[in-house]
């Protein structure tokens, strides 16, 4: 098969192109108000996004918010926990303190009963003394009838001046005593009375904060509830523009799939100082076979990887591997124009079959693949299905 039939056996199973605008005119005005509406659409899109990345960022701000909240609340529970250890313990310390008073109490009712049974003591011999004619210690002394008498005498006396004696001491002992414990236990019990009423102020002071936090923290997911439905309904709309826009892309691909094209200049398919013509159009000699034969394109000696560009607007209607060609690329600009790049490197197509491409667009690089002799590209024009010189169409 030459290299026509080839080329007409790839177009039978391209894609088919039935119907093009009715004049460049009104496919140039149909595509800059396409253009004008996708440009609006996304001005939308991004004043969209914009708004919903406001919303994510107040939800953001709650969240960190509830965070702290949550931190505080804990710090408010340990604190509680703490102070009602403190409140059990001090409530213990009252209850031993006060059974201590009321031990205390006991011991100073014992020590006043004691003094009094002493006192009673006291002001009997004092009254026995006075029935007696007043007689003083030294009056018993000095009545004495002999030494004897009088040492016996003394040593009573004496015993009676330390008897006496220790009891106002022990009287007054014991006062000062039971008082002082009494005070001292009077004392504790105040202060763990004072103590108990400052951890049950605190311990409401924190069961307050607590509660307000919690009502804050009912208020802040009652917010986060309320901007995640309103994020979700701008999310919405954002995916109701991108559906609009992905019409409006859909219809522009559509437009340009009859491109404005129409047999003018194409642009070099290769960056300009790249490349030097090896090989032209018409009857050349095969590299291959040594003989004359017909050559249906350019080739344009370049290194491997060079960029390959398209000619001119247009939709790829191959891009995969050709018997010949190698690797190959075609793009069909209009209903008359197709263009053709052939020996492309391996892995070096970059578009693929059914895409819109623009002039200019990079869509492969240089090889050597297929019936190729070194790196270049072969380029061909078909109008109406048949290869022509591609000179006159590149500027």
């Amino acid at each position: 098969m030459n290299k026509k039939g080839i080329l007409l056996a790839v177009l039978s199973s391209a894609i088919v192109w039935s119907s093009y605008p009715a004049s460049v005119g009104y496919a140039s005005k149909s595509l800059d108000k396409i253009n004008q509406e996708i440009n609006e659409i996304k001005k939308k899109k991004r004043s969209q996004q914009s708004e919903i990345n406001k919303i994510s960022g107040q939800i953001n701000e709650i969240q960190k918010k509830q965070v702290n909240l949550n931190n505080e609340l804990m710090a408010i529970d340990l604190r509680r926990n703490e102070t009602q250890g403190r409140l059990d313990k001090l409530d213990k310390q009252i209850e031993e303190t006060t059974a201590k008073a009321v031990q205390a109490q006991e011991q100073l009712d014992e020590a006043e009963e004691r003094v009094a049974k002493r006192e009673t003591m006291l002001k009997t011999r004092l009254r026995s003394m006075y029935e007696r004619g007043n007689s003083t210690y030294l009056e018993v002394l000095l009545g004495s009838s002999d030494i004897g008498d009088f040492l016996t005498r003394l040593q009573g006396v004496q015993l009676i001046v330390e008897s006496d004696t220790r009891i106002l001491e022990d009287n007054l002992k014991d006062k000062q005593t039971v008082e002082a414990k009494k005070a001292e236990v009077e004392k504790h019990l105040k202060n763990y009375e004072n103590m108990f009423a400052e951890a049950e102020n605190l311990k409401a002071e924190l069961d307050k904060q607590y509660k307000q936090s919690t009502v804050i923290k009912a208020e802040l997911q009652k917010q986060e509830k309320d901007l995640h439905e309103i994020q979700a309904e701008e999310e919405e709309k954002l995916l109701a523009y991108a559906r609009e826009e992905a019409s409006k892309l859909a219809e522009r691909s559509k437009l340009l799939a009859a491109s404005s094209y129409r047999g003018g200049a194409l642009g070099l398919p290769l960056p300009p100082g790249s490349f030097r013509f090896s090989s032209g159009f018409g009857m050349r000699t095969d590299p291959f076979t040594g003989k004359s034969a017909g050559h249906n394109g350019l080739d344009m000696a370049a290194p491997k990887g060079t960029s390959i560009f398209a000619a001119e607007d247009g939709i790829v209607i191959v891009a995969s591997y050709v018997n010949g060609f190698g690797n190959c690329v075609m793009i069909k600009h209009n209903e008359h124009i197709t263009t053709l790049y052939g020996h492309i490197r391996e892995g070096g197509i970059k578009v693929s079959a059914g895409q819109a491409v623009k002039k200019g667009q990079k869509i492969a690089e240089v090889g050597s693949t297929g019936r190729s002799t070194g790196n270049h590209l072969h380029f061909t024009v078909y109008k109406d299905d048949v290869a022509v010189d591609p000179r006159p169409y590149l500027q």
